[in-house]
């Protein structure tokens, strides 16, 4: 962090993105806040989805946050049996109900063409 502040660059940031996260969100460093986010949304998986979505929830990174519940939505089967989402489900239950709301509301158009009501035989 100090290194960032001083010459405005900030190297091995995959390695530490999580821990210079918080620090930025506490000492207010946006560009280095938004730096730490890209680099988290860039090496998101199934295996660290959970724990980076209560990252972005814990350290105000809506832009992460965001990304990482439409990472969990697209692969939700693989991201559901890991260990990370079921320790998410049980310490932080709204982060699920905000996937889940997420998941509904998306816009999907129908495939193909409506299917017509059968009418019933008096």
């Amino acid at each position: 962090m100090l290194r960032f502040i001083y010459t405005g660059k900030a190297t091995n940031l995959e390695k530490m993105a999580d821990d210079l996260l918080a620090a930025a969100d506490k000492y207010a460093l946006e560009r280095l806040k938004v730096m730490c986010e890209e680099a988290l949304c860039v090496n998101l998986s199934t295996e660290n989805a959970a724990d980076v979505l209560i990252l972005a929830d814990l350290h105000s990174a809506d832009q992460l946050k965001a990304q990482a519940i439409e990472f969990i939505n697209t692969h939700a089967t693989d991201v559901m049996e890991t260990q990370g989402w079921k320790s998410m489900i049980q310490s932080h239950p709204h982060l699920i109900a905000e996937a889940f709301r997420a998941l509904a509301t998306q816009q999907i158009p129908p495939i193909g063409p409506p299917r017509k009501r059968i009418k019933a035989s008096p």
